[in-house]
């Protein structure tokens, strides 16, 4: 069970991570410009997009992030 788990969590937070990615691309927007509208530091936007950091959003730092970039929450958790 506890396999189960790690793996689903971890799905999850690179699922995560790739849509942020995908926002970052999308809006053609730098690391910095990215960190500047969503309020959050270089080096922790870098953290959040690296998929070798094992940092992972809140879901309340996600919410802020929706509001900032005006995309839904089911954004981040699309699978495509």
């Amino acid at each position: 069970m506890v396999s189960i788990k790690n793996n689903l969590s971890n799905y999850y937070s690179n699922l995560v991570k790739m849509n942020l990615k995908k926002l970052k691309e999308e809006r053609g927007w730098s690391i910095t410009k990215m960190a500047l509208i969503l309020g959050l530091s270089d080096s922790y936007l870098g953290h959040l997009l690296s998929m070798k950091s094992p940092k992972t959003p809140s879901i309340q730092l996600l919410g802020c992030i929706c509001e900032k970039a005006n995309v839904s929450i089911t954004y981040f958790f699309e699978d495509k």
